[in-house]
């Protein structure tokens, strides 16, 4: 699969069927982390600033599970872990996992570090 196709996936969202995981709904309430469930939701819908994926194994047979990252600005990205549940109607629903904010320098030393 290519960024292309995923996006073509999530655009097929049901945005009345997104859940969020408690992990997930910890890390957004937490006020130090600056994370808005808004921003989150709005980021998967337009995916603006979506510019990687990683395809992840998931647990069933009817799910995909990513890591997204997403350009927020100059200094930080926002990566973001979904599992997306194929359904038999047109539209899929989501289950947001996890979500944090990166400084972009700091993920880069750590890519250069695992290859």
């Amino acid at each position: 699969m290519n960024l292309e196709e995923l996006k073509e996936k999530l655009k097929k969202i049901d945005l009345s069927n997104i859940r969020v995981t408690r992990h997930a709904s910890k890390r957004i309430q937490d006020k130090r982390r600056k994370i808005n469930y808004n921003k989150i939701v709005n980021l998967i819908v337009s995916q603006n600033g979506l510019y990687k994926f990683e395809e992840q194994s998931a647990k069933n047979s009817n799910e995909q599970k990513f890591k997204l990252w997403f350009k927020l600005n100059y200094i930080y990205d926002m990566n973001i872990y979904v599992v997306v549940i194929i359904e038999k109607k047109d539209l899929n629903s989501l289950k947001i996992i996890s979500a944090h904010k990166v400084k972009r320098k700091i993920q880069e030393k750590i890519n250069k570090n695992e290859s």
